[in-house]
């Protein structure tokens, strides 16, 4: 059952957040006032430095280095508290909160906070480049009808070496995908690969870009010419199955891509296969993770959210996966 937000919000300000938000104010307060501590004896043994070293006393160094020294402790101990706190504050955050909305939205979404789809996100062959880091996390699986599912926040990139004229060697990396993947059972068995990319080429050169397409030799299959205009301007299809693709991305489904990108209004990516469908919704936000050094009570914060979790498990309604117009063969 779908929860109405405002309710939400009270429910969660004066519940588990607010107890949270008193908890994360203490913290910065004590760090605050460790933090101006370590400071103020700095000073003082800078003071009492410069003093002597007019003097001309003969220790003056001993003084430098304890200044140096109340500083760095300080830091250091600052530093220490900060990761243990974040650490903790965290796991209560992702394990208490971020569950409590999931089931406020539909008692049918479960969160994994620590679970990736990683496996999900190399089955779906949407990208061909391969990566050298990852970062996986904040999932959640549900079953609607007859339809299970899961989607969650996945970033990959990829790694460049430079080497300059002077034999300076530099690395850089470089985003594959920063996003959420959507991925549900299709009831329907592939003997090909279907793949609904992001369109660019076509948009951006007309008719050239579309001879750039079919040049896309990273991308399995041939270059499929779709009969809906609008859904030709906003994705490239490629199949290994020509027939199959057709069957698939039936008029009503086209309709429905296209309603599905303009509603969440950035670049999606489709793939059919492994019997699956898989979707890749680009997002640059790191969602779902609390703040320290500001205050958590922030309703727009949770507001986006709460339309995420909605508009990706609404994701089975929107595609029409519940209606089964085949059985697996």
């Amino acid at each position: 059952m779908e929860y109405d937000f405002s309710v939400l919000k009270q429910q969660l300000f004066d519940g588990l957040l607010g107890d949270l938000e008193r908890e994360r104010k203490q913290f910065t307060r004590r760090s605050a006032q460790a933090f101006f501590f370590s400071i103020v004896c700095s000073l003082l043994f800078f003071t009492f430095a410069i003093l002597f070293a007019i003097q001309h006393y003969p220790m003056v160094w001993l003084l430098y280095l304890l200044a140096a020294m109340a500083l760095l402790t300080g830091l250091g101990i600052l530093l220490y508290r900060h990761s243990k706190f974040k650490a903790r504050f965290r796991a209560a955050f992702k394990e208490q909160v971020i569950p409590f909305i999931a089931k406020k939205y539909d008692e049918r979404l479960d969160y994994y906070p620590y679970d990736g789809l990683m496996k999900e996100y190399d089955a779906s062959g949407l990208f061909t480049r391969e990566y050298d880091r990852y970062k996986a996390e904040d999932t959640f699986r549900g079953t609607f009808d007859l339809t299970t599912f899961s989607f969650g926040e996945i970033f990959t990139e990829y790694k460049t070496v430079t080497t300059d004229s002077k034999g300076n060697r530099q690395e850089q990396w470089h985003t594959i995908f920063r996003g959420l993947l959507f991925v549900s059972d299709f009831h329907k068995h592939f003997s090909g690969e279907t793949f609904v990319d992001v369109d660019t080429m076509e948009r951006m050169f007309g008719k050239l870009g579309r001879r750039f397409q079919k040049w896309n030799t990273s991308r399995k299959g041939d270059l499929i010419k779709m009969e809906n205009p609008g859904f030709e301007k906003q994705f490239a299809v490629y199949s290994t199955n020509e027939q199959e693709a057709r069957y698939i991305l039936t008029p009503s489904m086209m309709e429905r891509m296209i309603a599905l990108r303009e509603k969440m209004n950035t670049p999606i990516a489709f793939s059919f296969r492994n019997n699956h469908l898989y979707v890749a919704v680009s997002k640059q936000e790191d969602f779902f993770e609390p703040t320290i050094y500001r205050t958590l009570l922030r309703e727009e914060r949770y507001r986006s959210w709460w339309e995420l979790l909605v508009a990706m498990s609404r994701i089975v309604e929107d595609l029409n996966l519940n209606t089964r117009i085949w059985t697996r063969e």
